[in-house]
């Protein structure tokens, strides 16, 4: 019987210790990434959407499952840019998505969607402009 009582009383210790040495998921850091904004959203396991843009640019774009932030990896030739990730916030509105990243200074990045096209613009502080329309 002290046996049973025994084992009964460090059974849930045991259980305990095991719970406490497991190794808890952490979230990547803004230095883990390059895009300049934290994902703050939950995204579902579904691929990229791929959109085929002007300038032979090429977006791949994936929404979050609240819609209110994107995911896009831009190839932009003009801009010498290759798969460059960038994350930017918005919402939906209607049928028309619209997504900003203001976070650097020196440019403005918007995405606009709408159906199967989309649109991606950059706005310098100096007040250049580059965009491109896209479909998929």
């Amino acid at each position: 019987m002290k046996m049973i009582t025994k084992i009964a009383t460090t059974l849930p210790v045991l259980a305990l210790l095991s719970a406490c040495a497991t190794t808890a998921p952490t979230t990547p850091d803004a230095t883990d990434t390059p895009v300049p904004e934290k994902v703050t959203a939950a995204y579902d396991r579904m691929a990229p959407a791929p959109y085929t843009c002007t300038d032979d640019s090429k977006i791949m774009a994936k929404q979050s499952i609240n819609k209110e932030q994107v995911m896009l990896n831009v190839t932009l030739p003009k801009v010498k840019w290759a798969e460059q990730p960038i994350i930017l916030n918005g919402k939906v509105k209607g049928e028309v998505a619209s997504y900003v990243n203001d976070s650097n200074p020196e440019v403005v990045y918007a995405w606009h969607m709408k159906g199967d096209k989309g649109i991606f613009a950059m706005k310098w502080a100096d007040g250049k402009e580059y965009q491109v329309n896209c479909q998929i």
